[in-house]
C-alpha cells in the first residue's frame, strides 16, 4: 500500500503562488491542503476540491493540518511569514530570495536551526533536467576546464511598478539576478568573487527608481572562470532563459526557457522542488539558506559595482559584508 500524499499549503496566490499550487496538484506525492491569501479573489481562483481557502496564517495554523508550506508572498514579507511558520514547526519552501537583506537570511537560518525545522529556498532551475545534465557534464570533466559562462534572463514583461520598487523586491539584481548567481554556483561549484558591469539609462516606460530596464554584468568565479550575465525586464517575444558554457574540451548551450516552446519547464521543475520539500531530502539539488545567502551576497556585490561605476545610475551602492 502506497504512503499517503504529503499535505502542503501554498501561502500567497499571486502569479508564482498559483503556479506552485498547480505543481503541487500535479504530483501524486503531494496534496494541496490549503491556499492562504488575504485577497479572496486570488485564493478562490485556485481550483481544486477539498482545498481550504484561508485569509491568514493564523487561520492556517488553526484550521488546517499541513506537513509543509510553500511561501510565495511578496519578497518583502518573506522573513515575517517564514518566521511564523518555523516557530510553528512547519517545514518551509520559501520562494527566492528568502530575505532582501543579508541579516534577514541569517536570521531565518538561525531560526531554522533553533527550531529544528527544515527551510528550503525556491531556486527551481536546479530541477530542470537539461540543467542538471549540464551540471553533471561539467562535474565529470566532459567539457574540460571551464573558462567562461554566459547566463541570460530576459523577461517578457516586467512585474507591476510597485513590485519593481527595490523596497518591495530588491530590484532587478535581487528579483532576477539571484537566479543567475545561484545557477552559476550550482553548475560549476565555484563562488562569485568579483563583479563589474553597467545598467542601462534607457526607460522604455515610466522609469522605476532603483530598477533599470537592463543590466549587464561580468563576474569572476573562484575557480578562474568568468561569467557574463544579462538581465532584461522587457523582451517582447516572451520569457527567455539560456546558459552557455565554454570549456577546454567542448562547449554547450541550454535554452531552458524558450518563448516559442509549447511546454515551458517551470511547472515540472516546481513539482520536483516541492517533492524535495516533502521528503526532507534536498541532497545536492534543492537550494539551502546558505545558497540563498551566497546569491544575495553576489547581488549586493553587483549593486556596489554599479553604484561605484555609475554615480548617476538609479541603483544605490550597497556595502558588502563578507
Amino acid at each position: 500500500m502506497s504512503a499517503r500524499p504529503t499535505r502542503l499549503a501554498v501561502i500567497g496566490a499571486g502569479r508564482i503562488g498559483s503556479q506552485h499550487a498547480l505543481a503541487v496538484q500535479a504530483s501524486a506525492l503531494l496534496e494541496l491542503a490549503a491556499v492562504v491569501d488575504p485577497n479572496a479573489a486570488a485564493r478562490d481562483a485556485v481550483e481544486g476540491d477539498g482545498v481550504l481557502r484561508l485569509a491568514s496564517i493564523d487561520a492556517l495554523l488553526r484550521d488546517a493540518q499541513v506537513e509543509g508550506a510553500i511561501v510565495a508572498v511578496p519578497s518583502a514579507r518573506h522573513v515575517e511569514v517564514v518566521s511564523h511558520l518555523l516557530h510553528a514547526g512547519i517545514p518551509v519552501l520559501c520562494e527566492k530570495p528568502c530575505g532582501l537583506q543579508r541579516d534577514d537570511v541569517l536570521a531565518l537560518a538561525a531560526l531554522s536551526c533553533e527550531t529544528g525545522t527544515h527551510l528550503q529556498v525556491g531556486y527551481w532551475r536546479r530541477f530542470v533536467p537539461a540543467l542538471h545534465a549540464l551540471r553533471e557534464r561539467i562535474g565529470s570533466g566532459a567539457l574540460g576546464e571551464i573558462s567562461m559562462l554566459v547566463a541570460v534572463q530576459w523577461d517578457g514583461e516586467p512585474p507591476p511598478t510597485a513590485f519593481r520598487d527595490p523596497a518591495s523586491s530588491g530590484g532587478i539584481l535581487v528579483d532576477m539576478g539571484v537566479h543567475e548567481f545561484d545557477m552559476l554556483r550550482w553548475l560549476t561549484g565555484q563562488e562569485v568573487v568579483a563583479i563589474t558591469g553597467f545598467a542601462s539609462e534607457v526607460a522604455w516606460a515610466e522609469p522605476v527608481v532603483g530598477d533599470p530596464e537592463t543590466v549587464n554584468l561580468v563576474a569572476r568565479l573562484s575557480g578562474g572562470a568568468t561569467a557574463s550575465i544579462s538581465l532584461v525586464r522587457r523582451y517582447p517575444p516572451g520569457d527567455l532563459c539560456r546558459v552557455e558554457v565554454l570549456g577546454g574540451d567542448g562547449s554547450e548551450s541550454v535554452l531552458f526557457l524558450d518563448p516559442a516552446a509549447a511546454e515551458p519547464p517551470m511547472l515540472p521543475a516546481l513539482q520536483s522542488q516541492a517533492e524535495a520539500l516533502a521528503v526532507r531530502d534536498p541532497g545536492d539539488m534543492a537550494a539551502s539558506v546558505e545558497d540563498a545567502l551566497a546569491a544575495l551576497d553576489a547581488a549586493e556585490m553587483a549593486a556596489a559595482a554599479l553604484g561605484a561605476l555609475q554615480p548617476s545610475a538609479v541603483l544605490p551602492t550597497t556595502e558588502v559584508v563578507r
